[in-house]
């Protein structure tokens, strides 16, 4: 579907003069502030998430795992579509939003009601292709979130092109904890699989009433059939965008689900929520923050692409020690926890955590594209992905059931995220060398610090108990890890520094603040 030419409109071009001298003064303000009030969110979300999947992993079984993870199949997919990519158009228009709510409001609310019905046909074929009758009820519970959640997706689009990363990380870290807790309490009440589908929808209008409560919508707005072509036609990229890279998402448990039983599904779902919780936090985070950022910054492209490389390095030095440190805890830590019910997920724990963490500064170089609103070359890159994907995974179940299909994931997102984003910033003219010190250099020093880490634990003395392993391997590997970086990267040392230091001396400053008014 081709884009419509846009009519120009004289309230829209004296709006647009008036927001853009009052918003550049504060941006680098506003984005510093912002990654680092959502790096505070990602890193209590990490917590949460730890303990709330060891809770799971004691009260569920890896079937209810499994089955689960196939219903997110049909609902991640449903809610790609319903999404269309309305909210990367609207941020693009956010100097006159106010114009534009009422269209993209019920664009995404009808969107909505579509996904929903959707949803409700396909559970019974993806009953059938799966062969579990029970994820007709679990996609039903699902699906009554799909037209809620759309009610929040304008007033979140005005919070962040407001750049209110406060209020966006405190309701992040309040959700995901109301969600882990509501998972717990159900799975404890003996709801197995219902245990993570019944609190979303009850999220969902939680969500959507303090977001319509913190940026109310104008929603009364005449409507102009021109911008419902604008919408509809500058969306449909990003819609078929947004679409394949979810079918992407979803690959390894389609394929799974075709060849392994629910258990093995199961354990590999355990695996990959663990494995992927920092690249997906933390790197989800960033681009809230950046994608306005880099809207605001279009009209200079080197500034532009010098944040982006800033972010990407920042995000790099900080999700790969993360996630090495995971791998190298997997089999003492699990072990310790669980005994021998969730050993056979410490491969899989293994592997995925080592080949995700090359996916993260793909977020945000994807998000440069949107922002420099290149959406059919990122299309054309999430085209290519998906016979790739599709292909690794295929012939990696085939090859050796859930560890190929592992093996065949990470191995995907070790090569052709990276070579997109090579390609994406030689685009902008950065050179290889600067690219590839993205990838090497925070590798060789996890790779380093978190070996040295799990050696220590195999000492006599230490390697016969679990925890004194854990602690061991925690001990070294994360003291390490700044001494080597202050050695080879003082300058990427200085900015983590600068950048948390920043961040306690907010927090100092709000905590006195708050005292002084007690």
């Amino acid at each position: 579907m081709t884009t419509p030419e846009r009519r120009r409109d004289p309230e829209e071009d004296r709006m647009a003069a008036e927001g853009q001298g009052a918003r550049a003064g504060g941006l680098g303000r506003a984005a510093t502030s912002g990654v680092l009030w959502l790096m505070v969110q990602s890193l209590a979300a990490r917590g949460i998430g730890f303990v709330s999947q060891l809770a799971l992993a004691w009260l569920l079984t890896p079937a209810d795992f499994g089955v689960i993870g196939l219903a997110y199949t049909v609902f991640g997919i449903a809610n790609a579509l319903v999404s269309f990519g309305v909210d990367d158009v609207l941020l693009q228009r956010q100097k006159v939003m106010t114009l534009w709510s009422a269209p993209a409001f019920w664009v995404c609310l009808s969107l909505g009601l579509l996904g929903m019905v959707g949803m409700l046909v396909a559970a019974p074929f993806a009953a059938s292709w799966y062969h579990s009758p029970e994820l007709v009820g679990l996609i039903a519970a699902l699906a009554i979130a799909t037209p809620i959640k759309t009610l929040a997706t304008v007033p979140s689009v005005r919070i962040r092109a407001d750049m209110d990363f406060r209020f966006l990380a405190a309701y992040n870290t309040f959700e995901i904890m109301a969600l882990q807790l509501g998972t717990i309490l159900l799975a404890w009440l003996g709801c197995g699989a219902y245990s993570f589908a019944i609190p979303i929808p009850v999220l969902a209008v939680i969500k959507a009433a303090l977001f319509w409560w913190k940026a109310p919508p104008r929603i009364g707005r005449a409507i102009r059939k021109v911008q419902l072509q604008y919408i509809l036609g500058s969306s449909s990229t990003v819609f078929a965008t947004r679409t394949i890279i979810e079918i992407v998402n979803q690959g390894d448990y389609i394929v799974l689900g075709l060849i392994a039983s629910h258990s093995v599904v199961g354990l590999y779902f355990f695996a990959f929520r663990f494995s992927a919780q920092p690249v997906r936090m933390l790197a989800g985070n960033f681009i809230n923050v950046l994608l306005p950022a880099f809207a605001q910054l279009r009209s200079d492209p080197h500034r532009q692409t010098e944040a982006a490389l800033k972010a990407c390095r920042l995000l790099a030095y900080i999700v790969v020690p993360f996630c090495f440190l995971q791998a190298v805890l997997a089999g003492p830590g699990l072990h310790f926890l669980f005994g021998e019910r969730w050993m056979r997920a410490v491969p899989f724990v293994q592997i995925l955590s080592l080949g995700l963490p090359f996916d993260a500064v793909s977020w945000i170089t994807g998000s440069l594209l949107s922002a420099r609103r290149e959406f059919r070359l990122g299309l054309m890159f999430a085209v290519i992905s998906a016979p790739l994907f599709f292909g690794l995974a295929i012939a990696g179940g085939l090859a050796d059931s859930a560890l190929g299909v592992a093996m065949a994931v990470a191995f995907y997102y070790f090569t052709y995220p990276p070579l997109c984003s090579l390609l994406i910033l030689r685009r902008c003219g950065v050179p290889v060398g600067r690219v590839m010190e993205l990838y090497v250099m925070p590798f060789v020093i996890s790779a380093v610090a978190m070996g040295l880490g799990y050696a220590s634990s195999l000492l006599p003395g230490v390697r016969a108990h679990d925890l004194s392993r854990v602690i061991a391997i925690g001990t070294v590997g994360t003291g390490l890890y700044p001494v080597l970086l202050f050695m080879l990267r003082r300058d990427v040392f200085d900015q983590l520094a600068g950048r948390f230091g920043g961040m306690l001396g907010k927090f100092r400053r709000v905590k006195g603040g708050v005292a002084q008014a007690a």
